[in-house]
């Protein structure tokens, strides 16, 4: 094992994660799929667990969002952080959007939703899931809220920046606390007051902040694995456990937050410490992780156009049944990989 307590800057545990956080939010909507087959169905005890994948990313863009912001902002200001970051969201998924519209248009023959929709998702101006033309966008338009909060935690001094990340945070649990107790039935039902502004997941986002202070600053829980990963295997057991217990924990962000949040953040701690370590993740996740982001945005686009494919063709077979659902995430995963090789990745250097 590693002895040095040098900060790594390949990080490939990292992209592992980002790997592993897609394929969970993939399987996760491969639910209605797999339900066809009484085979598959009885995975869904497992994969119904998937949407916390998003939970999982919120902290991992914690972690690198705060670590670009501090290499970025101090050398070069504020404005090539902000195009830096929208650029990196913005031509991901564009041509996902276009895809989708032409895709609509030319082999559905349907009519594209009312202007509005179009504009505000393009703009990526709707954070709830339903109102999105591309549901995943949502978590987009979170992200980009969560930038607006990074700028001033990297430009205050030093000395003062963790107690800003934890005051913000105290603000957030706060009222997504307080409004619980105060009108619990309005908060269920999603109607809490300033609910995307001052979300709960911002809790999420933050913590993986404040894990991305202490990897750079070495702290002990990365050198002390053998401690550590337990530990953190035990919270993401008890975050499950906890989220288990109301199903508006994945709906009420606060709680999330405290369930489903802890996983990603017991997740996230688990893959810094074994960057310390020999061990390399295998060389797939880490491609899948290089192409999470096409993986995210594709995959219910490509499982809509699998079920019409299926319907078209005629399977209803059992056992043709049964491999097709089989080889639709694989499939979904390659196509990913593709678009991201052919069309992510190149537009994003050529910006560059």
């Amino acid at each position: 094992m590693r002895t040095d307590t040098a900060v790594k800057t390949d990080l490939h545990w990292i992209q592992a994660l980002r790997g592993i956080a897609a394929l969970m939010v993939l399987f996760f909507h491969m639910h209605p799929h797999w339900d066809l087959s009484p085979i598959l169905s009885a995975t869904s005890t497992i994969t119904r667990w998937g949407f916390s994948g998003v939970d999982i990313f919120f902290t991992l863009s914690g972690f690198v969002v705060y670590r670009s912001a501090l290499r970025t902002i101090p050398e070069s200001g504020i404005k090539p952080f902000a195009i830096k970051r929208l650029r990196r969201i913005y031509l991901g998924y564009w041509p996902v959007l276009l895809l989708i519209a032409l895709t609509t248009v030319w082999t559905y023959q349907e009519s594209l939703p009312p202007l509005q929709k179009i504009i505000f998702s393009t703009l990526l101006l709707y954070p709830n899931i339903w109102d999105n033309w591309l549901p995943p966008a949502w978590s987009l338009t979170m992200e980009i809220y969560f930038y607006l909060w990074i700028i001033p935690i990297a430009v205050v001094p030093t000395r003062y920046r963790i107690k800003a990340i934890v005051l913000i945070m105290l603000v957030l649990a706060a009222w997504g606390i307080a409004w619980v107790i105060i009108d619990p039935q309005g908060v269920f039902e999603g109607n809490q007051p300033l609910r995307y502004g001052l979300t709960g997941l911002g809790l999420e986002f933050l913590a993986g902040v404040l894990v991305a202070h202490a990897y750079d600053r070495r702290a002990p829980i990365f050198r002390t694995r053998q401690t550590t990963i337990p530990l953190c295997l035990l919270l993401i057991a008890s975050g499950f456990a906890v989220g288990s217990m109301s199903p508006f924990f994945d709906r009420v962000e606060v709680m999330r937050a405290a369930s489903f949040g802890v996983v990603g953040v017991a997740t996230l701690v688990i893959a810094l410490c074994l960057e310390q370590t020999r061990f390399s993740p295998p060389t797939w996740l880490v491609a899948v992780g290089d192409a999470s982001y096409s993986l995210y945005l594709l995959h219910t686009f490509l499982l809509d156009a699998s079920g019409r494919m299926r319907m078209s063709l005629g399977i209803s077979e059992p056992q043709s049944l049964l491999f097709f659902l089989l080889g639709l995430p694989v499939a979904i995963v390659v196509i990913s990989m593709l678009w991201f090789r052919c069309i992510e990745r190149p537009l994003l250097q050529a910006a560059r």
